[in-house]
């Protein structure tokens, strides 16, 4: 049950990456204040044994998760529909019942100079936004990167505590004129550093479409 409350941490902390910029200091579940982004068509190719939706197939996810006994898991994605361009699982894990892992899209239509700016702002709302609700969070690893046919990748890795329990989170911005678009994988600290090497190719194959 941690571990899904865990999980649940990870994508209100992703959602709020959006949600800073519009001052908002709730939970990702009260009303929108930032419009909704759609952003352009893209395309990925999710790590092997992994399950996911973009907006438009997300009932279908949740509808999934419900069978698997992730009620909480489906009811957090569910308040977060309106936020989320895509959500994806490993449904491996899922299925055995162990570890959860899960990756979301979110992203905003903001005007800033630069991916830099864009991180800097960002994380250091974050950092304090968590550790004032009483989380710990520790950047571990931040740079740009150029990962397939994005030439400018914001890669951060960070990790957060809960109850003594941590959890690692890679999360991945790629700007696109006016758009800024937010990839996060999280997982638990076992799998972690087996599986961020598939997280990264899967930013590879990351393709926004014209």
């Amino acid at each position: 049950m941690k571990r899904i409350f865990l999980i649940t941490i990870a994508i209100i902390i992703t959602v709020s990456m959006v949600l800073i910029g519009a001052g908002c200091k709730t939970s990702a579940s009260t009303a929108p204040v930032v419009p909704e982004f759609i952003g352009e068509d893209f395309e990925l190719t999710l790590p092997e044994n992994w399950e996911g939706g973009t907006k438009e197939e997300l009932d279908s996810v949740i509808e999934k998760l419900e069978d698997a006994d992730l009620t909480e898991l489906a009811d957090t994605v569910e308040e977060n529909k309106f936020y989320l361009v895509y959500f994806g699982y490993d449904a491996e894990m899922v299925a055995q019942g162990s570890n959860k892992s899960i990756f979301t899209i979110v992203g905003e239509s903001k005007i800033v100079s630069s991916l830099e700016e864009y991180m800097d702002i960002s994380y250091e709302s974050l950092k304090e936004q968590y550790e004032k609700a009483g989380y710990p969070f520790d950047i571990v690893e931040q740079e740009v990167v150029a990962l397939g046919d994005n030439k400018e990748v914001g890669r951060t890795i960070f990790k957060y505590i809960v109850e003594d329990y941590e959890t690692k989170v890679a999360q991945y911005i790629i700007k696109n004129g006016s758009d800024v678009w937010i990839l996060t994988f999280s997982s638990d600290m076992e799998q972690f550093d087996e599986q961020i090497q598939d997280f990264d190719k899967t930013i590879e194959t990351f393709k926004i479409l014209d």
